[in-house]
């Protein structure tokens, strides 16, 4: 998969959503359950700003960067406009990823039992 980056105030982050980045936002927003992430159209802009700098901070340290803004760092700088790309990649890299070849036929479906 190749890599996702965002320019915020004159810098380039690499933004990456896997299991770290998903367990630093929900212990920075103080919530310890995934049905939470299934409402992102309904997060206040202090909970996108978390996911946002969890997403940062993991694709920075992934990078070998330890450099890396806080929350509080990015609401200081970040536009509706970073958000919105931000969100963008946010989507395309926590979509299920599934191999055209590795999903069963509709054949193959209907032949399994209690299908």
């Amino acid at each position: 998969m190749a890599k996702d980056f965002i320019a915020i105030n004159g810098k380039r982050y690499r933004v990456e959503v896997n299991w770290n980045a998903t367990t630093a936002y929900l212990q920075a927003v103080g919530r310890d359950t995934l049905d939470e992430l299934a409402k992102i159209d309904t997060f206040r802009p202090s909970e996108l700003t978390a996911l946002m700098a969890a997403c940062i901070a993991e694709g920075e340290r992934l990078e070998g960067n330890q450099d890396v803004p806080s929350a509080l760092d990015l609401g200081a700088v970040i536009t509706p406009a970073h958000v919105a790309e931000f969100l963008k990649i946010y989507v395309r890299q926590s979509a299920p990823q599934v191999d055209i070849e590795d999903a069963p036929k509709k054949e193959e479906r209907e032949e399994e039992p209690g299908l």
